[in-house]
């Protein structure tokens, strides 16, 4: 074989190369432009507002079944399901994905008389924790990275709001809508956030090319005042931990020892 022809095939076989590099690297730009389907676990934090309730915060859930059966989601008293896959060909795009709050606990910050009905706490949860219509919505997820980008979200919420406890009497029902604009997110979650592979981590099963982590807090908020600013729920700290189990002790010796005769 010439020398001529060597060099011809050697030039082919490095262009053949380096157009399958570019092919592989854009399939896998391709591919990272993608957010999997997954929750959300959310603390409400300060801000949380609701008229004639005044401020509000989150009762935690301890645990939660995402259809496994329950673990553990730290602090989280707020979930959302993000129902379908985002997938968008270029930076700079938009795509969508159908949402749905699955759980909600919030409680006054202090004993209020809400409509006349007495002094009390009241809490707030989802018609749906007792078989009524699911809270749904949507979220746009625009994509202004490999790494991120900044999503607009809505919810249209039926509530219940509740005298003395989670499921105590419903005083009162209604729906709200919900709405946030230009809020950011990320790949990546924040330093002490609750991770649980194929939740809301690792969500392509093997690392966070596809994950998708609000940047928090941010609010949702509605025209009537109503107000709800969460930040990613993350592990409780053994002090925090320490600190509630004394409180749940001291509580129930007050309580026993008012039933005393």
């Amino acid at each position: 074989m010439s020398w001529r022809v060597l060099r011809r095939l050697a030039f082919w076989g490095i262009g053949a190369g380096v157009m399958a590099c570019a092919l592989s690297v854009e399939s896998r730009a391709a591919g990272s432009l993608t957010v999997n389907p997954g929750y959300d676990l959310f603390t409400s934090t300060e801000g949380t507002t609701f008229p004639g309730l005044g401020d509000l915060v989150g009762v935690p859930l301890g645990t939660y079944d995402f259809g496994t059966g329950a673990v553990g989601v730290g602090d989280a008293d707020t979930i959302v399901h993000r129902l379908s896959e985002v997938t968008v060909a270029a930076i700079g795009d938009t795509g969508t994905t159908r949402l749905e709050l699955l759980a909600l606990q919030l409680m006054t910050a202090a004993p209020v008389d809400f409509g006349g009905l007495g002094l009390d706490n009241y809490f707030v949860t989802l018609q749906s924790a007792r078989g009524g219509p699911a809270s749904l919505g949507s979220m746009d997820i625009t994509f202004t990275s490999l790494e991120g980008g900044t999503f607009t979200s809505f919810f249209d919420v039926f509530f219940d709001i509740r005298k003395g406890s989670l499921d105590g009497p419903i005083v009162f029902s209604d729906e709200l809508t919900l709405t946030n604009s230009g809020a950011d997110w990320t790949r990546t979650p924040p330093p002490g956030a609750i991770l649980i592979d194929g939740i809301n981590h690792f969500l392509n099963g093997t690392d966070n090319a596809t994950d998708f982590w609000p940047v928090t807090p941010f609010v949702e908020q509605h025209p009537s005042g109503a107000k709800h600013e969460v930040t990613v729920a993350s592990v409780p700290e053994p002090g925090s931990l320490v600190m509630g189990t004394t409180a749940l002790v001291v509580g129930l010796v007050i309580l026993r020892s008012r039933q005393r005769p």
